[in-house]
């Protein structure tokens, strides 16, 4: 009897194992229809060689327009990726550096705090499975997805509140078996090792407006609020890999300038550094300039955030220690994502790189 029972576990533990490899892998073909390509953040980050990024970010759109990673490490040698998705839910941060720590050993997570700008209500179904449709079947996607759920008002934004579509994403899309209802291909939107070029916007120039920077504070939203506090219960015990918060240069409003106040005011309470890039003279600084350096108020330009590059990843070779990893074993993609985005700028972004910087010397009174 024992020896039978022993049997059909085994049998049912296979089962379970091919019916999860086979959902998952149903899921990737028949996904959702996202034309931001995000399948492209986790998909190119677990091809990475064990062990050989020594810096990863985590956030919005904002961080993936403002860390140009192949620059990064061809020109300050820090193999850096970018685990941000567009309007990414801020509960999913803990998860993602779980995932990150499967295969990497970072010495560095940067943190764009502008995410606990939102509150759990703003949460939709697309912003969730941005991330959790393209992780790979684990106990920490579980557990990415019943946080989240957890978080999210009971049915907010078409938010699935049992997570059965999350778990089993072929829920949603088993009707793409139907071959007249495929998802559309998208082909626009580049990834490089997780900086991301916005075709449309990354090469124009906004002037930017911001209001002048105080210390006033506004309470976050409560449940955002004791994300964040769980996120840094989480950060106290990582070892090995320090973390660096981040509020990232934009057009912030007098209610998301407090937000961030109140937010900064915790992290530091908790003994963890902010780099607060919303005061004029910190941007000054940086080298980035309101009349030339954004594409809207929110987002660098490309030559916005190659000066920001510059200066962000001096800072943490700097203050953290990061140590230059050029030419060593394992790095070779970011020296072919470097290669693939010069190519890019000489073909496929030339003319809008050209008619960005003749935007940009206009606004800085050059004529060349």
């Amino acid at each position: 009897m024992k020896r039978f029972f022993s049997k059909n576990i085994i049998r049912a533990t296979v089962f379970l194992c091919l019916a999860a490899l086979l959902t998952a892998g149903c899921s990737k073909v028949f996904g959702f229809a996202d034309p931001d390509r995000t399948d492209n953040v986790l998909g190119q980050f677990y091809e990475l060689e064990d062990n050989t990024v020594d810096c990863i970010f985590f956030g919005s759109s904002v961080a993936q327009r403002a860390y140009v990673t192949p620059i990064a490490y061809h020109d300050y040698g820090v193999p850096a990726y970018t685990l941000a998705t567009g309007t990414q839910p801020f509960v999913l941060t803990k998860y993602l550096m779980k995932e990150a720590l499967k295969t990497q050993t970072p010495k560095l997570f940067v943190v764009e705090l502008k995410g606990v700008n939102k509150s759990a209500d703003w949460v939709g179904d697309v912003h969730i499975r941005r991330v959790v449709d393209n992780m790979k079947p684990s106990l920490n996607r579980f557990q990415a997805i019943r946080a989240t759920i957890t978080y999210v008002p009971k049915d907010a934004n078409n938010v699935d509140s049992s997570g059965l579509s999350y778990y089993f994403p072929i829920i949603k899309y088993h009707s793409r078996w139907n071959p007249a209802n495929k998802i559309k291909k998208y082909e626009d939107v580049d990834y490089y090792n997780g900086w991301s070029p916005n075709a449309g916007l990354t090469f124009k120039v906004k002037k930017l407006k911001t209001i002048p920077y105080d210390e006033h504070t506004t309470q976050i939203d409560p449940p955002t609020e004791e994300v964040l506090e769980d996120l840094l219960d989480y950060c106290d015990t990582l070892e090995n890999t320090k973390v660096l918060f981040v509020i990232p240069p934009y057009q912030a409003s007098e209610e998301g300038m407090g937000k961030m106040n109140y937010a900064k005011n915790i992290v530091e309470s908790r003994g963890y550094e902010v780099l607060n890039m919303l005061p004029d003279e910190k941007r000054k600084e940086a080298g980035l300039d309101d009349n030339t350096c954004y594409y809207n108020r929110e987002h660098l330009n490309y030559y916005g955030s190659l000066i920001y590059t510059e200066y962000f990843f001096n800072y943490i070779k700097e203050h953290y220690g990061i140590e230059d990893q050029r030419d060593k074993p394992g790095h070779e993609p970011w020296e072919k994502e470097y290669d693939r985005l010069m190519n890019d700028l000489e073909t496929k972004y030339q003319v809008k790189y050209i008619d960005m910087m003749a935007d940009v010397n206009k606004a800085e009174g050059r004529d060349d």
